[in-house]
């Protein structure tokens, strides 16, 4: 690897919980470049809220919140384009439960 390459992956695949948790830090001498993310619903017969954290997980550092996923449905949230640098994370939470599952598409930067 050297500096300026860029690594397109998936940054982020499991479920999450209804406490902001951060799922993704960016690595030392990295940039990241969040471009996707998909959010599935495994519950059947409630829908879910979800909310998005980027920079930290405190109240000023959610993006967007109360993005609703029906029942046994999914969303893309695709027009992100969420840019972190090293060390920040990607956290997410839901409003109850742990069954929503969310997968995270992006690429990684070496910066130094």
């Amino acid at each position: 690897m050297a500096i300026g390459d860029v690594i397109p992956k998936k940054i982020f695949q499991g479920a999450i919980s209804a406490t902001a948790t951060a799922k993704y830090t960016v690595p030392t001498g990295y940039r990241t470049q969040v471009v996707e993310i998909w959010a599935d619903n495994q519950n059947t017969t409630t829908s879910r809220k979800l909310a998005i954290f980027a920079h930290g997980l405190a109240s000023t550092n959610q993006l967007a919140h109360n993005i609703e996923i029906a029942a046994d449905q999914s969303k893309i949230i695709s027009d992100n384009k969420i840019i972190l640098a090293t060390g920040e994370t990607l956290g997410f939470k839901q409003d109850a439960g742990a069954d929503v599952n969310v997968t995270v598409y992006g690429y990684e930067e070496q910066v130094n």
